[in-house]
């Protein structure tokens, strides 16, 4: 009996401590936890559109405006924007041939229209610089229109304007829309409500974590075909949340997750190559705020290849020596580590677990957000260029390193101690055991 209660006690000891193991976010595991490949075995019961018919898009506002690919404009669009003040110039970059000529800039909101002058441009590796500057100051969220001789291009919410930028601002962290649909989830009404509520909150941009769309949909499947249907196209789900991210009136900062890159057999068009359509090339995106410096990458469960990842890395170590906070959907091929392990990172942002978990280590805090369809969001207030508030509470990262250095210490030591001397007494038992069986005989 005793044995049994002592076996029960190391099983125990043994959880915990992989429990606090698992708990370390340098350590969580890249696993594909919402795997996409697996259908229902029956689409019998699935309806073939929207109760709310949110997929009649001629039936909505801005939805043929936003829900549009990117067709010469490379930056600012509207899954990566820029946040400018009054009098400030910008840098538009546009891809297209080096003969192109009559450029013609304007920032759009509503019945309002700003005519952008150009500064100074170049053309340089396939894509032109524009240096532009608003030829007068009006605050707002402006969308980005495009003339030139070799085409045009329209990029929803690209531009805001800001009358000046100062602390405290805020900003909020979303992940894990999966539109149009999850398992047993209409995403599609949840998020939107939750949208409606987040749109009247005070904050200055939004930041995305990825799994923007979930691929596979089985509570909305396509119309048009006959039996056996099929999911809604990838495309379908991209320019849906495209749309619904539109109705926030705020800049949104958007990277890819692996629902939104990886391939799969179970939808007729290809999710990375609909990403590049409508969000761009480029997987990481580097922009600042004051004196905090946001970087964010998306990539799909294999990670960046080794030239973006070098990108990554560079972006970061030119921006290391300021507050900085990394942003992405999961440490896929611990490539989020490997950047936090070389540079100082204050906040890491990530989603793609579907839960909430936060912790701080070795001077960085970390903050997986649990899905938008799960009501989940969360402001963050940057105080000055050193505190950070977010849920009540104030990081101080001028002296969070030592604060944390000492508890990071400490948990680790008492539990293998704690583990040391159950090993030990088990040790010490079983010497008695084996010796009182020796005297027996």
């Amino acid at each position: 009996m005793k044995r049994k209660t002592l076996l029960f006690q190391i099983i125990l000891i043994i959880l915990l401590s992989n429990s606090v193991f698992l708990n370390d976010p340098s350590n969580l595991s890249s696993a594909n936890v919402d795997d996409n490949s697996v259908a229902p075995s029956s689409l019998a019961n699935y309806n073939a559109t929207s109760s709310t018919e949110y997929f009649n898009e001629s039936s909505y506002p801005r939805y043929s405006l936003v829900a549009q690919p990117i067709d010469l404009i490379t930056y600012p669009h509207k899954g990566y924007p820029e946040i400018i003040i009054f009098d400030e110039s910008f840098t538009i970059l546009v891809s297209t041939t080096s003969d192109a000529t009559d450029w013609e800039f304007n920032l759009k909101s509503g019945s309002e229209t700003i005519f952008l002058n150009i500064l100074h441009k170049r053309y340089e590796d396939n894509l032109w610089y524009f240096n532009v500057k608003p030829s007068t100051n009006s605050a707002g969220l402006f969308d980005l229109q495009l003339n030139c001789s070799s085409g045009s291009d329209y990029q929803t919410h690209s531009v805001k304007i800001m009358e000046e930028k100062s602390y405290p601002f805020n900003f909020v962290h979303l992940s894990d829309t999966h539109f149009p649909s999850y398992d047993i989830y209409n995403t599609t009404d949840i998020n939107l409500r939750n949208i409606a509520e987040i749109k009247e909150l005070d904050v200055d941009f939004v930041i995305f974590t990825g799994d923007l769309i979930n691929g596979p949909s089985w509570m909305f499947v396509d119309p048009n075909t006959a039996n056996p249907q099929k999911p809604l196209a990838a495309e379908v789900g991209m320019r849906l949340a495209l749309w619904a991210f539109d109705l926030l009136d705020l800049p949104v900062y958007i990277i890819a997750g692996n629902h939104d890159l990886d391939a799969t057999h179970l939808v007729p068009d290809d999710p990375t190559t609909i990403w590049k359509r409508y969000l761009g090339e480029n997987p990481v995106m580097n922009y600042s705020f004051l004196d905090w410096h946001f970087i964010g990458f998306g990539s799909s469960i294999l990670g960046l290849n080794a030239e973006e990842f070098n990108y990554l890395r560079s972006t970061v170590s030119s921006s290391q020596n300021s507050p900085n906070v990394l942003f992405y959907h999961s440490n896929f091929q611990d490539q989020a580590s490997k950047i936090r392990n070389s540079y100082n990172i204050e906040v890491m942002l990530y989603g793609h677990a579907h839960k909430e978990i936060q912790s701080v280590k070795d001077h960085t805090l970390y903050y997986c957000q649990a899905p938008l369809f799960y009501n989940a969001s969360t402001i963050f207030t940057i105080l000055n260029e050193t505190h950070l508030e977010m849920k009540g509470n104030t990081y101080d990262f001028n002296i969070l390193l030592e604060e944390v250095t000492e508890s990071s210490f400490m948990l680790p030591l008492v539990t293998s101690l704690t583990l040391f001397t159950v090993v030990h007494i088990i040790i010490r038992r079983r010497k008695k055991i084996s010796l009182f069986s020796f005297e027996k005989h």
